[in-house]
């Protein structure tokens, strides 16, 4: 599973007036996301005690969680989330998250899609997760 953070050595940019902490480097993913768009930016919240039902669709996925732990499962891989990590999920990969103790979770999602015009956006086809 692909989860990074911005806890690492920033890059000095800008003249030194700015320090990034890259958590996917730039140009990293051209090759994968070639022939894609953004197909939307928002914040998404899960109740506590709620869970997303397992869903595929054909984008790469992120979460950047800003509040409350999660379990992210992508397949059969699972793990514990926290504020700041950004979860990569690639396409068409079976995933689900729930939200760990009674604290809703809050997180950041944007998707580089696939789909052709008049496509289904981001409606997600429910699967079953392996195993």
């Amino acid at each position: 599973m692909n989860v990074t953070n911005a806890r690492i050595e920033p890059t000095i940019e800008h003249g030194g007036t700015c320090r990034t902490y890259f958590m996917v480097p730039k140009e990293a993913m051209r090759a994968e996301t070639e022939g894609s768009y953004l197909e939307y930016v928002s914040e998404f919240e899960i109740s506590a005690g709620s869970h997303l039902e397992p869903h595929r669709h054909n984008t790469h996925e992120f979460y950047y969680v800003l509040k409350g732990r999660a379990l992210m499962q992508i397949g059969t891989e699972k793990r514990e989330v926290v504020p700041g990590d950004l979860i990569h999920i690639p396409p068409n990969a079976v995933h689900t998250i729930a939200p760990v103790g009674d604290a809703p979770l809050r997180a950041l999602a944007f998707a580089a899609s696939f789909l052709p015009p008049g496509g289904a956006g981001s409606e997600a086809e429910k699967a079953e997760l392996p195993g």
